[in-house]
């Protein structure tokens, strides 16, 4: 006789469910794959994986450059998939589904558009690894400025924290505190009796970049409706925020 495992919904409706499944597809969503190499293990809370070929540029005899793949043994990496690949995937899905409405209806094909530029995704996630690395230095910003200021030279580690820190009050100048979505005068009522609350736009690459929110997630916990018109709105402002933190707007 097959294990059974009880999951009792938030409802009390209680279903069952065969423990082999279960176990299968927690171990799924933590599958490395099989290009990279049986040395990586399966860990479930590390997410999705993605896979990409390393390669490097080397020197041939003749002169010339030829880009090789440097992977272990010929393999390739895996990294964890983050919220750009996954609003990436969502927008090929969705695109996918156009093109098939329409050659159903005899239309002509339309290009495919990526939601953001690789610069705009290569922003987001520097971004991020900039304030995970603030936040574990576990030294506040004063304490680093009073240990410069007073000609005590803290040190090598002293001073990369604080490009750091500057650097992050730099990008967070550039993002800017103004509105991302502005709240409309609409009554409760209308949008599902939940009060709609502006979205600002350190908040949003907040959510985003460091929250790994998704622009339709980012709308429901600000009491947005999800539809194509606020999401474009909500996209429009993003990669408005990432190019200005490229230093787009130093440029003008």
């Amino acid at each position: 006789m097959t294990e059974q495992v009880v999951i009792v919904c938030p409802s009390g409706v209680a279903r069952l469910q065969e423990e082999a499944e279960r176990i299968a597809a927690i171990k799924a969503r933590g599958t490395v794959p099989v290009e990279c190499g049986p040395e990586i293990s399966i860990a479930p809370g590390r997410g999705s994986m993605i896979r990409f070929t390393p390669r490097e540029i080397r020197k041939t005899d003749s002169g010339g450059f030829v880009s090789t793949r440097s992977g272990y043994e010929g393999r390739d990496a895996a990294r964890v998939a983050d919220v750009f690949d996954e609003m990436e995937r969502a927008a090929i899905k969705a695109h996918q589904a156009l093109q098939a409405r329409r050659v159903r209806d005899g239309k002509d094909p339309l290009p495919y558009r990526a939601p953001f530029t690789p610069g705009q995704i290569s922003a987001g996630r520097d971004y991020a690894a900039l304030v995970e690395r603030v936040s574990a230095s576990g030294v506040k910003c004063s304490s680093l400025e009073a240990i410069n200021s007073g000609g005590c030279g803290g040190g090598d580690r002293e001073e990369a924290i604080l490009r750091d820190f500057q650097k992050l009050r730099a990008l967070h100048r550039r993002v800017g505190d103004g509105l991302a979505k502005e709240v409309r005068r609409i009554r409760p009522s209308q949008n599902g009796g939940r009060a709609r609350s502006a979205i600002y736009v350190r908040r949003l690459v907040d959510l985003v970049c460091l929250g790994g929110l998704s622009l339709e997630k980012v709308l429901v916990l600000h009491g947005w409706a999800k539809n194509g018109q606020a999401v474009r709105a909500l996209r429009a402002s993003l990669c408005s925020a990432l190019d200005r933190m490229q230093g787009y707007d130093l440029a003008v």
